[in-house]
């Protein structure tokens, strides 16, 4: 089933999302449900990650490509950052046509359960560092706009306007 993505000023994406409860789900979900969810509209949205409150589902869940392959995270935890940051290019699917240079941990030793409740201890670094952090924050109610100046901001919605009237022009004459 695919599901649109929550518009930017959506509160849920400013909300800090409770653990996800095994068997309890929020939605009535059941953890298999859900993971096959968010990667079917990681997919469909074309991310690279996708977290449940980005499609209107309240749990502490999200989907993540790690070279290639699906990963989903329920309930996870950032347990170690790497002293070496990095800055690069950062874009998110509640925010069509927005991309920042924003600072991250270059690796991360990090914790989440899988689909079966199975805890996971894993480390990423690069990309899939840099994916996973940016999903947890919206597990705990940020986006990456919390990263950058009201300048940066301002300067960027500019940008994105055009960004998207070129885009809809695109598609009116695609039919």
């Amino acid at each position: 089933m695919i599901l649109d993505l929550v518009p930017e000023n959506d509160p849920i994406l400013s909300e800090s999302i409770p653990s996800y409860n095994f068997g309890f789900g929020v939605e009535s979900l059941q953890a298999s449900e859900l993971a096959k969810l968010l990667i079917e509209n990681m997919y469909h949205h074309h991310g690279i990650g996708l977290s449940a409150n980005q499609i209107g589902i309240s749990s502490r869940a999200f989907a993540m490509l790690v070279d290639n392959t699906p990963i989903v995270c329920f309930n996870p935890k950032i347990l170690e950052e790497s002293e070496e940051w990095t800055y690069d290019k950062e874009g998110c699917l509640s925010f069509p046509a927005l991309v920042f240079k924003i600072k991250r941990p270059k690796a991360i030793a990090v914790t989440y359960q899988d689909q079966d409740g199975q805890t996971m201890l894993a480390s990423f670094s690069d990309l899939s560092s840099r994916c996973f952090c940016h999903e947890m924050e919206h597990m705990d109610g940020y986006t990456f706009l919390d990263h950058v100046s009201d300048f940066q901001l301002k300067s960027a919605r500019k940008k994105q306007r055009l960004t998207l009237r070129k885009i809809k022009r695109k598609e009116k004459r695609n039919g």
